[in-house]
C-alpha cells in the first residue's frame, strides 16, 4: 500500500489525470500491460507529443490518427529464458495502448514522428479549419 500526500493545489490536477485515463479506457477496451508516460504540448498550429519508449525500434510502434483521436500501440518484448533466475525484474514487458482525444480534428497526412534514444516525438498538425483566424477590422 502506498500513501501519497496531496496538497490542495495538486488535487484538481489528479482529478483531471484520472478523468483523462477513464476517457482513454472508454475509447478502447484493450488490456494493457505497460503504461507509457506522455507529455503533450499544444502549439498554435499543431500538437506535440513526447512518449517514453525505452528499447523500442520504430517498427515496434503503431500510430493511428482518426478525426480527433490519436492512438499509440506497441509491445515491449522480453526474452524468456527458463535457465535464468531473476532477483528483480523491473523493465517493462508487454503491450501498451494509449488513445488520446483532442478538441480539434487532426491532419493525419501531415503528421511527423521520430524515435530517438527511446523518446518518440510526434507532431500532429491541426486541421486548417480549426486554426485561429485573425480578422482585420476595416473602417469606412
Amino acid at each position: 500500500m502506498m500513501t501519497m500526500y496531496m496538497t490542495p493545489y495538486r488535487r484538481p490536477m489528479l482529478r483531471r489525470y484520472v478523468q483523462g485515463d477513464q476517457i482513454a479506457r472508454n475509447i478502447s477496451n484493450v488490456h494493457c500491460d505497460v503504461h507509457i508516460p506522455l507529455d503533450i504540448i499544444e502549439e498554435t498550429e499543431a500538437y506535440l507529443i513526447h512518449a517514453t519508449l525505452p528499447g523500442l525500434k520504430a517498427e515496434d510502434v503503431e500510430i493511428e490518427i482518426v478525426n480527433d483521436t490519436l492512438t499509440l500501440r506497441g509491445e515491449f518484448k522480453q526474452e524468456e529464458n527458463e535457465d535464468i533466475q531473476y532477483l528483480r525484474r523491473e523493465r517493462p514487458a508487454g503491450t501498451f495502448h494509449r488513445a488520446l482525444r483532442f478538441g480539434t480534428k487532426l491532419e493525419a497526412g501531415k503528421a511527423d514522428a521520430h524515435l530517438e534514444n527511446g523518446i518518440l516525438t510526434l507532431r500532429v498538425p491541426k486541421v486548417a479549419e480549426a486554426l485561429p483566424k485573425t480578422i482585420q477590422v476595416k473602417t469606412k
